[in-house]
């Protein structure tokens, strides 16, 4: 038997319109109204998948009088759903100001499960999903990015960011620097045509994205950002404990525990080790 709520936050495709789940669906299907961003846009999704739910806007700026018309809709006994025009309600879309409510009147929720472009650009950009930290659109002004930027690095994770195309370059130039050469992943236009995962250095990924142009809507993840002071103690203790007989095993594990990382980055760093003692 499945769980009955009051209002749904539905999830939908962030471009393949397929990429929707049979629940999702169905949950639309059966509220009585739902409530989008756009309903031009949530409409050619809707046709797509053959639902004729009536859809009424919920956007930044209409939100207060909105909130109040969704919570009477809900009382009257009405079946309520809210998605954003991509992805995740609530993430960097509406949703927050009512769930808050909703909460706040101990009215019966869900959250469903699907599409969010953070989650495929962590996937996608082949760096350590282990620790991260999603910090949502960079900000616009050099300053700005500049107290950012340097907020993230002290967390020491991996970094998801949104950011528009005619800003990437701006961002990447200020990332290189303030930080140097660092390893970073532009995921663009993500379930769509022409999606791309551009990784490397960061002068690469600006001299490419000069000569090419920038395109799409864009995800932008940073490599864990590490001081060269403690990429050279931590070289040095692999040596240590490989010169006093340790296994690879307890070598990241006291790599782990002495240095703040995860287990996957201390096992990285440690074939690297091998790999250049080799050459």
């Amino acid at each position: 038997m499945e769980r009955v709520s009051n209002i749904y936050f539905v999830p939908t495709p962030i471009g393949n319109m397929k990429d929707i789940t049979l629940r999702a669906l169905e949950v639309l299907e059966n509220s009585d109204i739902i409530y989008c961003e756009d309903t031009r846009n949530s409409q050619n999704l809707l046709k797509f998948h053959n639902i004729n739910t009536k859809l009424i806007s919920y956007h930044k700026f209409n939100e207060s009088e909105r909130v109040e018309e969704i919570i009477s809709n809900i009382e009257n006994g009405k079946t309520v759903s809210v998605i954003s025009d991509a992805g995740m309600p609530i993430i960097n879309d509406p949703g927050f100001v009512i769930l808050q409510e909703v909460i706040k009147k101990g009215i019966s929720y869900e959250i469903l499960p699907g599409a969010c472009a953070l989650i495929n650009g962590i996937c996608g950009s082949g760096f350590d999903a282990t620790n991260f930290v999603y910090m949502g659109f960079v900000p616009k002004t050099e300053s700005e990015r500049e107290k950012f930027f340097k907020n993230f690095k002290d967390m020491s994770v991996t970094g998801i960011f949104y950011e528009s195309p005619h800003r990437l370059l701006k961002t990447l130039k200020s990332l290189y620097a303030q930080f140097g050469n660092i390893n970073v992943c532009v995921c663009r236009e993500l379930t769509k045509l022409f999606e791309e995962y551009k990784r490397g250095c960061i002068d690469e990924i600006i001299s490419y994205y000069e000569e090419k142009g920038v395109k799409g809507e864009i995800v932008l993840v940073i490599e864990k950002i590490v001081d060269e002071k403690e990429t050279f103690d931590v070289a040095n203790e692999i040596f240590k404990l490989k010169k006093e007989g340790y296994s690879n095993k307890d070598i990241v594990k006291t790599l782990k525990d002495n240095f703040n990382i995860s287990k996957n980055e201390a096992y990285e760093l440690v074939l690297n080790f091998e790999n250049k003692e080799a050459n």
